[in-house]
């Protein structure tokens, strides 16, 4: 498996990889909002040929003031602390895109206050764990608002973090940098296996796909749509 250099900023986060010493950039984080900002980072499994991953997500405090973060658990079986809800809670976007898991869950439900954390001034909150196979997290809050998708195809996919957080005083949605993630050792493109439905013409058997930026038209071939 190759190993890329994320984008280059100030710190370095060195790791052992294959037993040999490799020095990575920190990249920068993503864009501020409510003074927070957010970064991921992702390395893969130190042995080549084990499919998993280091993750680590940082919440970085911008401003000169404290700032109380606070949980938001659906349920009083939610036992965790508002780090463990920050890990939780952080979803996962990819390109290509995968398709997101939709199901139903329980309806919310809580009577017991939610945990706080006081982010100094200027602190960086580190929050690291580990995944075996080929995801980037171990448990989520509502899976339909919290994704974690399983890479379906080997290849080099474009990897972000996404994580909806409460201030003391208002909701903030924080989105991370972006990194490349090598899934299965293959760094070349990915296959697509998830588009947006476009139009569908029926009296020319056609349906129109989005892929992106790239949209095409191809014979629908294989599907029926309404009666004939």
């Amino acid at each position: 498996m190759k190993n890329r250099v994320p984008i280059l900023a100030p710190l370095t986060l060195t790791v052992l990889i294959s037993g040999a010493t490799i020095a990575f950039e920190q990249p920068d984080p993503g864009p501020e909002d409510g003074g927070l900002r957010l970064r991921l980072v992702v390395l893969p499994h130190p042995k080549a040929d084990i499919e998993g991953y280091d993750v680590r997500v940082d919440v970085l405090n911008t401003t000169k003031a404290d700032i109380m973060l606070r949980a938001g658990w659906w349920y009083d079986t939610d036992k965790g602390d508002a780090k463990d809800y920050i890990e939780a809670s952080t979803s996962i976007e990819t390109y290509p895109a995968i398709a997101p898991w939709v199901g139903q869950v329980r309806a919310e439900h809580r009577t017991l206050p939610q945990p706080d954390y006081v982010l100094k001034a200027g602190e960086v909150l580190s929050l690291s764990w580990h995944t075996d196979g080929r995801r980037l997290k171990n448990k989520v809050t509502d899976p339909n608002t919290v994704q974690n998708p399983d890479f379906p195809f080997p290849g080099l996919y474009s990897v972000l973090a996404t994580l909806r957080i409460n201030r003391a005083d208002r909701a903030v949605l924080l989105r991370s940098n972006e990194q490349m993630v090598a899934v299965g050792g293959n760094p070349g493109a990915p296959k697509h296996t998830y588009a947006s439905y476009g139009e569908l013409k029926p009296l020319q058997r056609r349906r129109d796909w989005g892929w992106g930026l790239c949209t095409r038209s191809s014979k629908a071939t294989g599907f029926r749509f309404g009666q004939e």
